[in-house]
Order: C-alpha cells, then structure tokens, then sequence
C-alpha cells in the first residue's frame, strides 16, 4: 500500500507534469514559426546530392533561396531541365531550362606528351603541387592529374589516368562547376553538351615555346579555321566559338598537325587519350585526308589550266549555227539576209 508521503509525491509531480505540458502547448502556439510548404514540395524534386553547383550549401539551402527570392531556379545543374520545370511549376512560373552543359578538360597532354621535369614527392593535391614552383609538369597550362577534381565530384564523374590526366564522363557529368572552381590551373571548362568537337589546349604561349614542353599542344597554325566557322583564333589559340552556328567537319580534327582537336564523332575520349590503337587510326586517316586534298587541288590546278589554256572566240568571227559555210550570215545593207 502507498504511504501518505508516496502518494503526496506522486500527485506534485503528476501536477508539475501536467503544468509543464500546458506550458509547452501554449509556447508551441506562441513561439511557432510558419512553414512554407513549398520547402518539402520542393526538397522532393531536388536530386539531394549538395554539390553547391546551385551557390548554396546544399539541396535545402537552395529551397530555402528559390522561396526567399535569392536563387536562380534555374541555377541546378544535376537536376536538368526536368527539375528546371518542376521548379517553375512549384514556384507558380514558367521556366525554360537552359541548354545542357558539359565539363571538358581542355588538355591532352599526358606524362608521354607533356613529361614531367621534377619528381614531385608532396601532397597529393593540384594545389599544393600548383603552388611548389608551378607544379611538376613540362607545360604550366597542363592538367596536374593529381585527382583534385576528382574527389570534388560527388558525381563520379571524373577518372584520374595512369598517364598522368582527368577525363570526364560526360553521361555523369551534371554541370555542378565543382570541379572548376577547385582547379589551380583553371583548366576545366563547361561547354555546351552538343558540341562535340574540343580543342584540348589552354596553352597561349608563342608557337615555339609549346612544342618545347608538349607535343600535343596548340601552335596557332590556323588551318582548323579554314575548314569551319566554327574555329576562331583567341590571340594564339584555336577555340570553338559557342556565337557562331556553323557546321565542324571533321577535316578540322585531320588537319591539326599536333592532334590537338579531339571529335567525339569518331573517338570516345578514353580511348583518344589511353588508347594508341585510336590515335594509329586517327594518322591513317589524317594520312588519307591529305592524300585525297592532295589530289583534289591538283585536280583544280589542272582545271584552271585547261580554261586559261582555251581559245577565246574572235568578236569578228561568224558565230551564225545556222550560216551556210563560205557564206557571210551578216546581210548586206539594205538587202535581205
């Protein structure tokens, strides 16, 4: 049986419990801070993956900027344009989502192409090895290949090679920037994921001093841009200009003397960079091309030739189809013809 003290006990603290669930009820009600129910309608769609390509940290620091007005709706990367639209439609706006982007390493310049000149022992990371004298590659514009990027990704989008290079998976590659914001040499770049056809070199030193320290590198030779449009010089290096629509050949890859020009047309890019088998293809066909342009300018010079080589017709001499010969078809004055 409870005692008098038991009981009395148990009773306080039943009244002091029930007291400071009043209490916490009637807080709640006061202290309560409204939701937008937009945050978890939209925290459904995000794609969760917090890779910060939106400028805020995380999938829900974007939510809550799409709702306080301070972020792009259009500013997620790994969502797409199918997120883009969903966003819209939460948000009460019609977006049109921007055209797919795609991240390029712009460097083909492996340890074979662009060797190293000192044996490099520190940190593994591009920007440490980028800070000790410029890092330890020939070429001071070159992927370092130490896997920075590669760790920023979240996407497992990027492959560091036994070569010494990054390259990235352009099915996984969502656009974040991650991997841009974190190279030292500013390397990588985004493009837009229809065009297929790179130079890869960021290289704008003189003709000369590129090929002292890469064999692949860019040498401002121009005769890319006299097969396309497309192909502009930027001072001294050949780039593909995103303002003017014109058609790639893939002659601008074949008359590259360096091989700088890499068309996904023909080549994956692992097999461009990794596989020698594809670069002996890559000659055989670029031996073809100029074989066959060979043949066509001959063919031209021979026909300009023959036209400079053809008499003119004489302004005084009968040209009448139908003039009997030994007959004049110029009637005499006055008479009939």
């Amino acid at each position: 049986m409870f005692t008098n003290e038991t009981l009395l006990a148990l009773a306080i603290l039943g009244s002091i419990g029930l007291v400071m669930s009043v209490l916490l009820s009637i807080g709640k009600r006061i202290f309560a801070v409204e939701t937008d129910d937009r945050f978890d309608r939209l925290m459904d769609i995000l794609p969760g993956a917090n890779c910060g390509g939106c400028g805020f940290p995380g999938c829900s620091g974007f939510a809550q900027g799409l709702i306080d007005g301070t972020a792009k709706p259009t500013a997620c990367p790994p969502g797409g344009p199918e997120v883009t639209v969903l966003i819209g439609e939460i948000m009460g706006v019609k977006l049109t989502p921007g055209e797919p982007m795609v991240a390029v390493v712009g460097c083909a310049g492996d340890h074979s192409a662009a060797p190293p000149v000192a044996n490099y022992q520190g940190l593994r990371d591009c920007r440490a090895a980028h800070a000790v004298a410029g890092g330890a590659k020939s070429c001071a514009y070159g992927c370092l290949g130490l896997g920075t990027c590669q760790t920023a990704c979240v996407f497992d989008a990027i492959t560091i090679t036994d070569t010494g290079l990054a390259i990235i998976d352009r099915d996984k590659c969502t656009a974040c920037g991650a991997c841009i914001e974190i190279c030292p040499r500013q390397i990588i770049r985004l493009h837009p994921k229809r065009d297929e056809v790179h130079v890869l070199c960021i290289n704008p030193d003189k003709p000369k001093e590129v090929k002292a320290v890469c064999t692949v590198g860019c040498t401002a030779c121009k005769l890319c841009t006299r097969q396309s449009e497309r192909l502009v010089m930027d001072e001294r290096l050949a780039v593909v200009s995103p303002e003017v629509k014109a058609d790639i050949p893939a002659s601008c890859a074949l008359v590259c003397p360096q091989g700088t020009i890499f068309d996904l047309r023909q080549y994956a890019l692992s097999d461009w960079i990794l596989d020698p088998a594809a670069r002996r293809n890559f000659e055989q066909r670029q031996e073809a091309w100029k074989a066959e342009e060979k043949a066509r300018k001959a063919a031209a010079r021979e026909k300009k030739s023959a036209s400079k080589a053809k008499p003119k017709a004489d302004p005084d001499t009968n040209t009448d189809a139908n003039a009997e010969p030994g007959t004049d078809a110029t009637p005499p004055a006055g008479g009939e013809a």
